[in-house]
């Protein structure tokens, strides 16, 4: 009697565990349902983007996600989240917030909003580099994470449409003379006067320069939004003094330029040195400069954006000649 009533009490034992497990296992499934049975993103879709201003849609199956971040992201972007009102909100956003993720630099812009609990939208705003970027976006909560891959194509650089001189803030002066070259003629072993041949503006050359005041860019930062070559822009020339807009173009680069200085290359002229005389001829050219300020408006045919870019334009034009002749056979004696 004693053996039966253990072996009942073991039995009653084993069926409250057993019974105690289903009811635990019942009930934390039931406590998770939102993580073991809604999967927001049954297929995570795989993103191309073609050119800017598209915007590509992402609907979710259940609300349970938020925006957690983006990988494999180049450390020159700068990322950062605000609401859709544009207040600063902090990365990853949970699963309640409605919000805008941006990744940029100065040459791309993308952005990831989450409009609704079950739509993310991607607007690619600006891809200035010459191949696409690819990188991908988290979604998911503190259980669940899925990786969305972007490819986000290269658009159009930016054209020129005008550019701008600030004729208030034109200034010219003739600065002066750069020597061009020197030659001797040793004529001491005659009586006779002999001519020289000067050709003052074989190498003549006008001196061009767009400067922009800051921070010095890399060679490539203008190309990487202007394209390669870089436009070139109408520049000012000056008649009797003052500042006309003719036929004259520049690139548009912060390299000092050559530009033909409008002079004949073959021009030469005469100059005598008397009999008797050994004389060193020194040969320049006068120059005319001038400054002003310039600003360069750029759009992007793609998305309508639009830049700037200001500074002051230098010119360096030689237009004239003259000689200056010294009297070797003297300082040797």
């Amino acid at each position: 009697m004693t053996m039966n009533t253990t072996n009942d009490k073991k039995r009653r034992k084993d069926w409250a565990r057993a019974a105690a497990t289903v009811f635990l296992a019942l009930a934390m499934s039931a406590c998770n349902a939102d993580i073991f049975i809604d999967d927001f993103l049954p297929q995570t879709p795989f993103l191309r983007i073609e050119r800017a201003g598209e915007t590509v849609s992402i609907p979710f199956e259940a609300t349970n996600w938020g925006i957690l971040w983006g990988y494999d992201i180049d450390e020159s972007f700068h990322t950062w989240g605000t609401d859709l009102e544009g207040n600063s909100l902090s990365l990853p956003f949970d699963e309640e917030q409605l919000g805008i993720v941006h990744i940029q630099d100065d040459f791309f812009d993308l952005q990831v909003e989450k409009k609704n609990r079950r739509e993310m939208s991607v607007t690619l705003l600006e891809n200035l580099y010459d191949y696409p970027i690819e990188m991908s976006l988290a979604v998911g909560n503190q259980y669940v994470e899925k990786r969305i891959p972007l490819t986000l194509a290269p658009g159009s650089k930016y054209r020129v449409d005008s550019v701008a001189y600030d004729w208030s803030l034109f200034h010219t002066y003739d600065y002066g003379a750069e020597w061009v070259y020197s030659l001797i003629v040793d004529n001491t072993m005659s009586a006779d006067t002999i001519w020289a041949t000067i050709r003052p503006y074989e190498d003549a050359v006008r001196s061009v320069r767009f400067s922009i005041p800051g921070t010095v860019m890399p060679a490539d930062y203008y190309t990487t939004i202007l394209g390669s070559p870089l436009p070139e822009v109408t520049i000012p020339d000056i008649e009797d003094g003052q500042p006309v807009l003719q036929d004259t173009r520049a690139t548009f680069n912060l390299h000092e330029q050559d530009l033909p200085t409008g002079l004949d290359k073959n021009f030469s002229a005469r100059v005598p040195v008397p009999g008797g005389k050994n004389m060193k001829v020194g040969v320049y050219v006068t120059i005319e400069n001038y400054t002003v300020p310039f600003t360069l408006h750029c759009s992007n045919p793609d998305s309508g954006r639009k830049r700037t870019f200001s500074g002051t334009l230098t010119s360096d034009r030689p237009y004239d000649y003259f000689y200056v002749k010294e009297d070797l056979s003297e300082t040797n004696e």
